[in-house]
């Protein structure tokens, strides 16, 4: 036993040494920074994405999983499972953009099948848990009219239908998993069809014959014996409407085969017959469909007006009696042109319909409901398509708004008409700050989350974003919460071409805020004025206007009027000059706009002066950017309104000063033309829109070019593809005056005054993805460094520090890299995948160190940027009470210091 324990005391010893030294080893690589990232408290912080899903196309209800779901599929290519309880979304698929990843089927059953694509197609199964993908198959038809084909499944076999308008009506059936054909493509002798025809499985329907003698007729396109149901059409609407009439198929899935005629009547097909329905449509643009109910199949339908407001009603299809437990009329419900899309009902032990109603509105907002007409969750589905977004400002509080309304002296005189009413106006608002510091300290908040009672924080990081989407929709959003405050739906505007002005900010007390939309009026394409304060989402001033003439340009004018109101300067296709308000015409002075013409690559400079009676424009210079030859502009790259010179230069190894040419009239072009040696070749031109001048310009051969660039200070960003690299290039420009300065340190810049052409430096970059929107970092005054954000088409969104893609390289920086870096940590969005980002666009915060940023697109993501970091903000780790005793302690070593030193002097005085 001695012998055993003397031989495993060394050992133990040892194992001891060995953990020692392995604990100091421990310590000493935990103190190196091997990793740059986020905390994972700091996840959803200062950031927030919104997923969704876009306007949905069709919709079922999944029945058969245990987990309930609702399967979509939407006009954006989209494939998802929504939550029948909160409407989230549980798992997504997002196919490809345009026609071949255009969603044509849709169905639910114990899997999900689709068709997607355009000739080939492709058939894939999916599973409603978890949305992995089963089975897939293409499928590829030998016609020139695919684009009239319809799709449906039928007894586990795929049913493809293809008329033939005139001749015939092809029909093929396929095995659902496998693809393979049940024989060969059935020709179903059809002269009657034309494009007035319409599907409602399986029964193909057309009008058709003459005027005099038009006929109703349908053919069961599955069936063995082929057999044609005709009617005359007058048996179903008046003579004096078959000139105009059309066939709509029941909507929401319908469990029987029907159609509506004439706007108002319904038509079900049974047993090869037509059937009138016992009801007609409550109103013209009534969404109608048949679903199984307690007592048998109900006709459920609904429609808005200006009268009764959203309506849902239900009646018993064989009795036509109406079912009182299927009702709605509420007017306070807002859902314009409201559309079934799913019903789905189940009986109660009361013997009553339990309802489930999947809405689709006008403004591409999806609704669920209850038979009621309670709506239990909804979606904002234009969202995924916003064209226009604008950072507003919050206003002061009360308490602030009067006291700063005490120094300004227009607004002093109105209220205080003696010195005693101002000092005891002074009272009263120091009164009131010191009952906010009261609460503050009691933990009451004084400021609560409605659009009426936001005010400004400290630092001004807390902002309203305001989105003009594609249906027509604006919102106001919370940018700290994501929080919808406010939402506005204009049917007749078309945001295509949208552009937003915040013409007054909130920083004016008393008047209130003041945004402007100038669109389009969607049917007309005449202009489109919306004026309202972002705020609130309340129409103010001009309000609604729409204009009887289409817009070339619009801007807002650089001085304000009496009441703080930058005004609108309007220019029409007939070269006439609208001022809003009209009482800012005197202002309209040395105003210059430009005109380009998207197309043919023509740009038109115009002069804008007030002569007494209005504003007259005066066309001062034209250019053809692309040549002689056909030509368009790809982008265009204008320098933000919110942006200041950093500036006047930069400093170089030598300790010289190269001076920027900091010209605000800038644009960069960004031009596509044929080549006839090089085919393809990109142009960046950038002009001085005031003057017509050429500021610099570069080329690139065999390329074609991207839609993005961006513009900043005295720098270009813009991207094109190299087709002789076959690769993506990111390149930059810089316009340098020279190591003199042209001007006097103040002195404004002039471009009608300015001969001299500045230094042109260009560089191009190899870029490692593929990128799909680009912007510039923005911060108060432009102290901090300048970083490119780029979004990507893998769904990241990178910042690029400026000082990578500088043109002009010296002693100062690194040789610049041909491929430009994309490290992981750079990435904005980390773990939270952005799809089909399509713009990024950025807001100065209070602090000089950060930056706001929006990300739009099928998600929205928000989040802060620091391109210099914090440096003028703490970290949140930081230990306040910590240098609060520390301090404390250095007050009371300094006191007792100089009291005891004080002492001891007087003591050797005394001596």
């Amino acid at each position: 036993m001695g012998v055993l324990s003397s031989n495993l005391k060394p050992s133990f010893l040892g194992l001891l040494k060995f953990l020692n030294n392995m604990n100091w080893f421990i310590v000493f690589f935990s103190l190196i920074n091997i990793s740059v990232c986020i905390y994972e408290d700091q996840i959803g912080k200062f950031d927030w994405r919104q997923t969704y899903v876009g306007r949905i196309k069709f919709a079922q209800f999944d029945t058969v999983s245990t987990a309930k779901k609702i399967i979509v599929a939407t006009e954006e290519n989209v494939l998802a499972a929504l939550n029948l309880k909160t409407g989230q979304v549980v798992w997504r698929h997002v196919f490809e953009t345009a026609s071949t990843g255009n969603i044509q089927l849709l169905h639910v059953g114990e899997k999900v099948t689709t068709v997607t694509g355009s000739n080939p197609y492709l058939v894939r199964g999916w599973d409603s848990n978890t949305g992995v993908l089963i089975w897939e198959w293409s499928l590829t038809v030998q016609n020139d009219l695919t684009e009239y084909s319809q799709w449906w499944v039928q007894n586990n076999m795929l049913v493809h239908v293809l008329p033939v308008f005139g001749s015939h009506i092809e029909v093929t059936m396929y095995n659902l998993l496998t693809g393979s054909n049940r024989g060969a493509s059935s020709m179903l002798p059809a002269v009657w069809t034309n494009e007035r025809c319409i599907l409602t499985a399986p029964h193909y329907t057309c009008i058709s014959g003459p005027l005099e003698s038009q006929l109703l007729l349908s053919i069961d396109v599955t069936s063995n014996a082929v057999k044609i149901i005709s009617k005359p059409l007058t048996d179903y609407v008046d003579i004096q409407q078959t000139v105009s009439v059309n066939l709509r198929p029941l909507g929401g899935n319908s469990i029987t085969p029907g159609f509506v005629i004439g706007n108002d009547k319904i038509v079900f097909i049974r047993d090869n017959n037509f059937e009138k329905s016992k009801v007609q449509l409550g109103d013209k643009s009534a969404s109608a469909t048949v679903v199984d109910g307690a007592n048998g199949h109900i006709l459920v339908q609904t429609w808005m007006d200006d009268v009764t407001g959203f309506t849902l009603t239900a009646h018993s299809v064989s009795t036509g009696k109406e079912v009182t437990d299927i009702y709605c009329s509420d007017k306070t419900l807002n859902i314009p042109k409201p559309e079934l899309l799913a019903v789905m009902c189940t009986r109660t032990s009361r013997e009553q319909n339990a309802c489930r109603l999947l809405i689709n509105a006008a403004d591409d907002a999806v609704h669920l409901m209850q038979q009621g007409g309670r709506a239990l969750w909804a979606r904002e589905e234009a969202l995924s398509r916003a064209r226009a977004v604008e950072f507003v400002e919050l206003p002061v509080s009360d308490t602030d708004a009067a006291l700063e309304s005490e120094f300004d002296q227009k607004e002093a005189a109105k209220v205080y008409s003696s010195v005693w009413s101002a000092f005891a106006r002074r009272l009263l608002t120091q009164y009131q700050q010191l009952q906010n510091l009261i609460r503050s300290l009691q933990g009451e908040s004084a400021v609560q989350k409605t659009p009426s009672s936001l005010v400004r924080d400290y630092f001004n990081l807390h902002r309203i974003i305001v989105i003009v989407t594609d249906a027509g929709k604006i919102f106001g959003i919370d940018n700290l919460s994501g929080e919808i405050l406010w939402r506005r739906y204009e049917a007749g505007l078309s945001a295509q071409s949208a552009s937003v002005f915040t013409r007054r900010s909130a920083r004016t007390p008393p008047h209130h805020a003041h945004l402007s939309v100038v669109a389009t009026q969607r049917d007309t394409g005449n202009g489109f004025i919306l004026s309202l304060n972002p705020i609130t989402g309340e129409l103010i001033d001009e309000g609604k206007l729409i204009l009887n003439v289409r817009l070339l340009q619009c801007m807002m004018l650089h001085v304000p009027d009496s009441e703080k109101l930058h005004a609108l300067v309007l220019l029409d296709e007939k070269e006439n000059v609208l001022v809003l308000p009209s009482s800012a015409a005197p202002l309209v002075e040395d105003v210059y706009m430009y005109v380009a013409e998207k197309d043919t690559a023509k740009v038109q400079g115009y002069s804008l002066r007030f002569d007494g009676k209005g504003v007259r424009a005066q066309r001062t210079w034209a250019a053809r950017l692309g040549g002689a030859g056909a030509a368009r502009v790809a982008a265009t790259a204008t320098r933000s309104r919110l942006e200041h010179v950093r500036a006047p230069g930069r400093a170089l190894a030598d300790r010289s000063v190269l001076y920027k040419y900091s010209n605000p009239n800038l644009v960069l072009f960004v031009v596509e033309r044929l080549d006839p040696l090089y085919k393809e070749e990109v142009v960046a031109v950038a002009l001085d829109v005031v003057s017509g001048a050429l500021a610099g310009a570069a080329a690139h051969r065999r390329a074609r070019a991207l839609p993005l660039a961006a513009h900043a200070d005295n720098c270009f960003v813009y991207l094109y593809r190299s087709e002789k690299h076959r690769r993506l290039e990111l390149a930059t420009m810089e316009l340098y005056e020279g190591k003199e300065r042209w001007l006097e340190p103040g002195v404004p810049f002039s471009s009608l005054e300015s001969n001299q052409v500045p230094i042109v430096e260009h560089q191009a970059f190899i870029l490692p993805a593929t990128p799909t929107a680009a912007a510039f970092t923005i911060t108060e005054r432009s102290l901090t460094d300048r970083n490119v954000l780029l979004g990507l088409s893998s769904g990241a969104v990178v910042e690029l520090p400026w000082a990578y893609l500088e043109a002009r390289r010296d002693e100062s920086l690194p040789v610049a890299a041909p491929e430009l870096p994309l490290p992981a940590d750079a990435t904005l969005n980390y773990n939270r995948t952005l799809l089909r980002v399509n713009a990024l666009h950025a807001a100065p915060a209070g602090l000089e160190s950060t930056s706001l940023v929006l990300v739009t697109g099928l998600d929205l993501f928000y989040t802060r940027v620091a391109p210099s970091k914090t440096f003028d903000l703490l970290k949140d780790d930081f230990d306040y009470y910590l240098i609060t005793i520390v301090l404390s302690a250095l007050i009371v070593a300094t006191y007792s210091t100089k009291y005891f030193a004080s002492r001891k002097m007087l003591k050797q005085a005394w001596k």
